[in-house]
């Protein structure tokens, strides 16, 4: 029996795609943006090597860490001096080290968000509108009076001591609230840091909602990442912005409508297994030797930094 191919697969095809002339597709700013969901994801995952690594935090309880987030994020938010929040900064750069983490992945998303969430948001209380004091820095000169609102805006604009004091001192406590949280994070499972709140009497919904939440991240991650795979699957030449943003605006219209019939399905599927209102874990084994002794000298460093 004679086999036939159809005719599109022996005759070579005319249209020459754009990609093929230059050797490489264009990036855009869609793929961008998906390559850093994707290393979201994967960052969720590296979580778990980290916090099975062989290190000084990795070692000890649950509930220490917890009660060490919780302590020194206070103890933080108490300090009102630069030299307190910078011995605190390297004590908390010493646990890092401790604990084997990658040092500067590690500390490159803390900077990233200290500089966003820290120094952007109160860099203008430096200017001595906001905050008078001496000047450090003048930058702008007015020949005469101005007033913005209620606020009398002085002849002579620049940097004070004072409010570069205070600006220094509020970035230091914000990266030193995201080192604590994130050498927690990174160093404990996130089963452990479920049971753990356990212990503490966290309500049962609160616990719930973050589980629900950190495992559909994930999921929601990675259902777009596999969307714009098929799509990037499909061009032969480079798309144009316009295109890409109509794109957009229809997948997020799809997700949004998947994601509720998702939800919806979860809780009849939850339901129908005896979903309760309260949490059931197992029990946890007490605290060893070593767990009191780094809980005792976390506690009286912690008491020393606060009375310092």
């Amino acid at each position: 029996m004679k086999e036939k191919i159809p005719p599109f697969l022996t005759t070579r095809s005319p249209v020459k795609p754009e990609a093929a002339a230059s050797g490489r597709m264009r990036p855009s700013y869609l793929n961008k943006g998906m390559e850093y969901a994707a290393s979201v994801l994967r960052t969720g995952f590296i979580q778990w090597e980290t916090s099975s690594k062989k290190g000084f935090f990795q070692g000890i309880d649950s509930r220490v860490k917890v009660l060490f987030l919780v302590s020194f994020v206070i103890i933080v938010s108490f300090k009102k001096t630069i030299q307190a929040e910078t011995v605190i900064a390297l004590f908390l750069l010493a646990l890092t080290l401790a604990s084997r983490l990658p040092l500067f992945k590690h500390y490159g998303k803390i900077l990233l968000l200290t500089f966003i969430f820290g120094f952007l948001m109160v860099f203008p209380a430096a200017f001595n509108i906001f905050t008078p004091g001496e000047m450090v820095w003048p930058m702008i000169h007015f020949e005469k009076g101005l007033t913005w609102g209620p606020i009398a805006v002085p002849l002579e604009i620049g940097l004070t001591d004072t409010g570069l004091r205070r600006v220094a001192l509020l970035s230091l406590r914000v990266l030193n609230s995201l080192s604590i949280s994130f050498l927690v994070l990174a160093t404990t499972p996130f089963n452990e840091f479920i049971k753990a709140l356990k212990v503490f009497k966290v309500p049962d919904v609160f616990l719930m909602t973050i589980t629900l939440s950190y495992k559909y991240i994930f999921i929601f991650v990675q259902t777009v990442y596999d969307i714009h795979l098929a799509k990037k699957s499909r061009l032969t030449k480079p798309e144009s912005d316009r295109a890409a943003r109509q794109w957009i605006s229809g997948r997020l219209a799809f997700i949004f409508h998947k994601s509720q019939q998702q939800c919806e399905e979860v809780f009849k599927a939850m339901s129908a297994r005896g979903l309760s209102d309260t949490v059931r874990l197992p029990r946890m084994p007490r605290l060893s030797t070593r767990d009191w002794v780094v809980a005792a000298g976390l506690l009286l460093v912690g008491g020393l930094l606060l009375i310092w």
